[in-house]
Formats: C-alpha cells, structure tokens, sequence
C-alpha cells in the first residue's frame, strides 16, 4: 500500500474521443463543448506535481467491465451504444434522460471513450480493494449524469456507480457516493436507488437548472443540500463537514464524484470559488478517516484545473498526515 495517492490513468488509443464539438443548450441551440482530451492533461499536470502521487494504467478486465455494466444500466441501452458505429456526432433522442430533451452527441469513439472510463473508475476501486487509501480515476467522459437508459451533459456511462459497485462487490461496504460537482448527478441518484449498499450525498447548484419543473426530493439512502444561489466558502465548506461527518458513520468507503466546475470562469458553471477551496475539500475528506476512491466528473476552465487538482491533492495528502 502507498501512503499517498495513486492516480488511475485512462488508456489511450487512436479512437479516443477528442471531445464533444457540441452540446445543446436548453433550447436546443448548438454551443460549444467543452469536454476533451485538454481537459485530462491538465488535471495530470496538477496532480502529479505532487510528489506523493503514482500513476498506473487501468487494467480491469474487459468481462469485469461488461459485469459492472450490466448491473447498472439496462441491456438495450448498452447495446444501442455499441452499436454506433458513425463518426458524425448526432442526437440520439430515445436516450434522453426522462423528461428532458436529448443535448449531447453520440459518435463511435465517444462511445470507446466512455468504455474506458468505466474501466479506469473499476481500477480505481480494484486499487482500494487491494488495501490503498487514496486512488483517483482519472477518466472522461464524466458520468454522474448517465441514468440506466439514458445520457446527457457530456455523460454515457455512470463512473462513479461502477466505482461504487466495484467496492461493494468486493466487500467494501456500504459505500457511499459524494457528489460536489457543480450540477445535480440526475444519473447517478437514478441508478444507485436499487443498490441498497450505495448511497448518495450530494452538494449542488439549484435543480431547477437540471429537471426544471420539479424540486428534487431526496429517496431512502439520499441527502441533498442545495443552494440557490451561489454559496461563500464557509457556508460550503461546513455543509460538505456536516455531510461527511454524518457519511463516516454509516459507511465503510467514499467514491466522490469530483467536479472542479464550481470555481471562477467554469463555462457551465456560475460560482466564483478560487481553485484553493479544493485544498480544503481535501482536507475535509483526508479527516474523514475513510478510503476515498476519486471519480473524474466535470470541470471546463483549462486555465484552473491543473491548479484545482494540485490543490485538492495536497490537501488529501496533508490532512491525512495531520
């Protein structure tokens, strides 16, 4: 076991997705998208700076994959997905999540992308099975938004679910998911609610932005904590506290769904935190005194994120050390 933090790396290959050339906005206009492979680098970069972090490839078997999968999203979703087969990124609207209009794009190798990235969250939590502390799935497309038969928000496949299994089938629970991405993981909150060994906490922006007719209502196993408008560090801050405080008590692992999209300048995001409120978030985690396995999710602003992953980094590391 390392003492500091192994960085899953996803595997490459030449039809790796180079991002999504669009997304739709909410009235299905075409805008810009913001998810590639810039995005990868520049979260490496900040994350190993830091000498306490390892790198190492993801290496879960292709059937364990198809196992996890399986159990998390439903067969014909699957299997339309694999059957792509196009490179020109087009709507696929039997997929949108319910209610909702379709807004990302589909094509062959996003498809292979978001396989990859189940595989690298699967390793992620392989590594805390074999007795690591800390392990960081550094993997895209994010997840937290792909529900058992559906996508949306640049997400396919549920990264953070897989890791959540993963650990769970190993005998690592109950787990519980933390979710500080910016946006509300209506994905994840579908597919973690007949796992009753997985839960899910998350902190987020107005659902209003997600599922705009309705509130949404936390289910058995789920806590919410929304802020309607843009929340100042300590208010943040103490309600992440409160939530892992009352997460450690029940639970025997943390996958937290990590997006940086709630600093200053993110293009899907509208806070205005600085990247250092990361190393606080890591030391809030590193107090919990659990296994943390880090699930890549959102997070656009390349000039931030290679400072917001060294901050979060170095205050894992050091509040684990204090």
């Amino acid at each position: 076991m390392s003492e500091g933090l192994v960085m899953v790396e996803q595997r490459q290959s030449q039809t790796d997705a180079d991002g999504a050339p669009w997304i739709l906005d909410r009235h299905g206009q075409k805008m810009r998208g913001h998810d590639d492979r810039r995005r990868t680098a520049e979260l490496r970069s900040g994350l190993t700076r830091h000498p306490s972090v390892s790198a190492t490839a993801s290496d879960a078997s292709a059937e364990q994959v198809e196992r996890i999968l399986d159990a998390l999203h439903a067969r014909e979703y699957l299997d339309a997905l694999r059957n792509v087969s196009s490179q020109e990124p087009t709507i696929m609207p039997e997929w949108a999540p319910p209610g909702l209009p379709a807004d990302s794009p589909v094509w062959a190798d996003v498809v292979t992308t978001a396989f990859e990235g189940v595989r690298t969250a699967i390793t992620a939590a392989g590594r805390i099975l074999d007795g690591e502390r800390f392990t960081y799935a550094l993997c895209r497309p994010p997840g937290h938004h792909a529900g058992p038969a559906w996508l949306g928000g640049y997400c396919y496949l549920n990264t953070a679910a897989a890791a959540a299994y993963t650990l769970c089938d190993g005998g690592v629970k109950p787990v519980a998911i933390l979710d500080v991405d910016f946006h509300f993981p209506t994905g994840t909150s579908a597919i973690v609610e007949p796992h009753e060994q997985i839960s899910l906490c998350s902190l987020h922006a107005s659902t209003i932005a997600e599922v705009p007719w309705r509130r949404i209502e936390p289910g058995a196993r789920e806590r919410f904590v929304e802020f309607t408008s843009a929340p100042d560090a300590d208010t943040y801050l103490f309600a992440l506290g409160d939530a892992i405080g009352e997460l450690v008590s029940s639970h025997a692992a943390l996958v937290l769904s990590l997006g940086y999209d709630i600093v200053a300048s993110d293009p899907h995001g509208s806070w205005d935190f600085p990247p250092a409120i990361f190393e606080r978030i890591g030391s809030a985690l590193a107090a919990a005194e659990l296994p943390v396995c880090v699930v890549q999710e959102g997070g656009y602003s390349l000039d931030a994120l290679a400072e917001c992953s060294h901050a979060f980094v170095t205050g894992l590391l050091a509040g684990s050390c204090s």
